[in-house]
């Protein structure tokens, strides 16, 4: 089959406390203090198969290119990439996927050949203190396909039946043509999903919210900020096509914040007539160049829900929040998110397709990585041919 492939260098850097478990399982769980000088490939490997009563051989039909995948092979001066969380190599990339079945595990049940499904990629142990308690999400040894078990930029996948969520009532509803391409935006929304209605639990209908950093987990904030019936959304993104998707997925006030030396805090006073936000989400990545504005713009009770990753360390003003009677929240994860997004999608409630910028070819996706649109703009897709109609 034809794979994109991700290598590098393993030298952990000097001071980097390597685990037993990482030096067994040559894995790191910070990848930017192990692997440097990553290379793509795109070439042909042999398909894998299925290995137990409950696994799934998928076709893979669309898979998107993440921020983080991006940061696999982004790197510093030294050649250390910039991704700060778990990476093992070579692998697959790809955590954003979904296809249809095509092998069913002789114990799975749920599932049948030719089934369109959406696919978690985090793969938690079951048995750690945060499995235990009921927080999959926080699970420090379990694997993590894309990053720690190869992903979906590939022709075929294999995965656990328990985490495959099915497209097939969303193909009903919607046409099959593009029921993939919404399984792939269910892995960026859940996680905001997650943050906004599992981990922070304050929004509710009426309320005034604030999105910083409009990427796609931003632009699934909006959508759901605006499904949960908000009364006012605003979006921030130094990006103009990135804040014409905020608008299109439900914002009613856009502006490029720090970027062009604007208040952004100026801006929700006049969208919330003066009360400030009631939730404010960061999706931004670098929370040190928009926590002041958030804290500045927060209204009395109001939550802030931090659901970026990486950049410099932030300082918080505690004293404004105390006198806000505020709340900080943190989310990462989307495990608990998947099913309610699909369903809401199924049912007219949420529309995510404007996410989707441009699609490209598995052979062309050495280019799509290249592409500047890919980073800057909506959401970039690799999709593969319905098998179906050859």
């Amino acid at each position: 089959m034809r794979a994109l492939i991700l290598d590098g260098e393993w030298k952990p850097r000097h001071g980097y406390r390597l685990t037993a478990e990482e030096t067994e399982g040559r894995w790191a769980r910070e990848a930017r203090q192990v692997w440097r000088e990553p290379k793509w490939e795109l070439r042909d490997v042999a398909a894998p198969e299925p290995r137990g009563a409950q696994d799934v051989l998928i076709r893979v039909r669309a898979a998107g290119i993440a921020v983080s995948t991006l940061r696999m092979t982004s790197t510093d001066d030294e050649g250390y990439v910039l991704l700060p969380y778990r990476m093992a190599l070579p692998v697959i990339p790809g955590h954003e996927f979904a296809g249809e079945v095509v092998e069913v595990g002789a114990a799975v049940t749920g599932f049948s050949i030719g089934d369109p499904v959406a696919v978690e990629s985090l793969r938690p142990c079951g048995r750690c203190a945060a499995c235990v308690a009921g927080h999959p999400n926080s699970c420090q040894v379990g694997g993590f396909a894309g990053f720690t078990q190869d992903g979906g930029l590939a022709e075929y996948a294999v995965v656990p039946a328990a985490r495959l969520r099915s497209l097939v009532d969303l193909a009903a509803s919607g046409g099959y043509a593009d029921v993939h391409h919404l399984g792939v935006l269910s892995e960026p929304a859940a996680i905001a999903y997650v943050g906004m209605f599992q981990t922070d639990r304050h929004l509710r209908p009426g309320m005034r919210v604030a999105v910083f950093g409009a990427g796609p987990i931003g632009q699934a904030a909006v959508a759901l900020a605006r499904c949960a019936g908000a009364a006012v959304v605003c979006a921030f993104d130094p990006s103009p096509v990135r804040r014409d998707l905020a608008v299109a997925l439900g914002a009613d006030v856009v502006a490029p914040g720090a970027a062009d030396g604007e208040r952004s805090e100026e801006v929700i006073a006049e969208a919330t007539r003066g009360r400030g936000a009631d939730l404010i989400v960061d999706a931004t990545g670098d929370a040190s160049a928009v926590l002041p504005s958030i804290q500045a713009s927060l209204a009395v009770g109001g939550h802030t829900l931090q659901l970026g990753v990486g950049g410099p360390a932030a300082q918080l003003s505690t004293m404004s929040t105390m006198v806000r009677g505020a709340v900080h929240s943190f989310s990462m994860g989307h495990l608990g998110g998947f099913e309610p997004v699909i369903e809401l999608q199924a049912r007219g409630r949420l529309d995510l397709r404007p996410m989707i910028r441009r699609t490209w070819a598995l052979d062309d996706a050495l280019d799509a990585l290249a592409d500047p649109e890919t980073r800057q703009g909506g959401k970039s897709l690799i999709v593969m041919p319905d098998r179906r109609a050859e």
